[in-house]
């Protein structure tokens, strides 16, 4: 199972990525995308200390194509998986700026989710860049529907496969971006905002509760 270590960068500023795909449904696509050699050279240029990827059934796929870190480099690029976490979603505070009182620095990262509704919202919970990247392969197009629309009000970057590193720049990763909950636009063809979309996709749950457990990201 995969840990974080620090080696001897444990002080340096981190700046972590993380990719989810859900807990059961294979997003090999979005896995081979993330971790081929431009995307991984594009994070690095970019100064991303670790990048998490939760690759659920494709986690043998993961561990023979992430890149092999380079042991005389304590300042490169550290690439963990896993298949799925049950606490997952406090892993996600790690692609957050920290607060002046925690022991570690670390810079505002990123957040790739597959476009379920229910990654995006647990990602829409933290103040940090988000990708959400919907998987072709699933029945209907709900979760193109669900990322066009966020993207549209603010919310989120929608990505595509086979263009994902093009959203890898300084320009788009620090666009500001608007907080949740959103407010209803008139508008939009859902005038009563994003629960209007996800409520007709998915049972509503409680926004703001805290995840059991939390990442050992200490050692950052």
């Amino acid at each position: 199972m995969a840990t974080i270590s620090a080696g001897e960068g444990r002080y340096r500023t981190s700046k972590c990525a993380l990719v989810t795909v859900g807990a059961s449904a294979s997003f090999k696509p979005l896995i081979e995308e993330v971790l081929s050699d431009a995307f991984i050279t594009k994070l690095k240029s970019l100064h991303f200390t670790h990048f998490i990827v939760q690759c659920g059934p494709d986690y043998d796929y993961f561990e023979s194509a992430k890149p092999k870190r380079n042991p005389d480099d304590p300042n490169d690029l550290e690439v963990v998986g896993f298949p799925y976490k049950n606490a997952f979603r406090a892993w996600f505070a790690l692609a957050t700026e920290s607060r002046p009182d925690e022991p570690y620095p670390r810079a505002k990262g990123l957040i790739i989710t597959h476009a379920g509704s229910g990654s995006i919202l647990d990602a829409l919970d933290f103040n940090t860049n988000i990708i959400a990247v919907p998987n072709p392969a699933l029945m209907g197009n709900h979760q193109s529907e669900i990322a066009e629309e966020m993207e549209r009000q603010g919310f989120l970057i929608q990505g595509k496969l086979g263009s994902l590193v093009d959203l890898l720049d300084e320009e788009t990763l620090n666009t500001p971006r608007k907080q949740w909950p959103p407010e209803p636009d008139p508008d939009s063809m859902f005038p009563g905002g994003l629960w209007q979309v996800i409520d007709m996709l998915m049972p509503k749950r409680r926004l703001g509760d805290e995840p059991q457990g939390r990442p050992r990201w200490l050692l950052l």
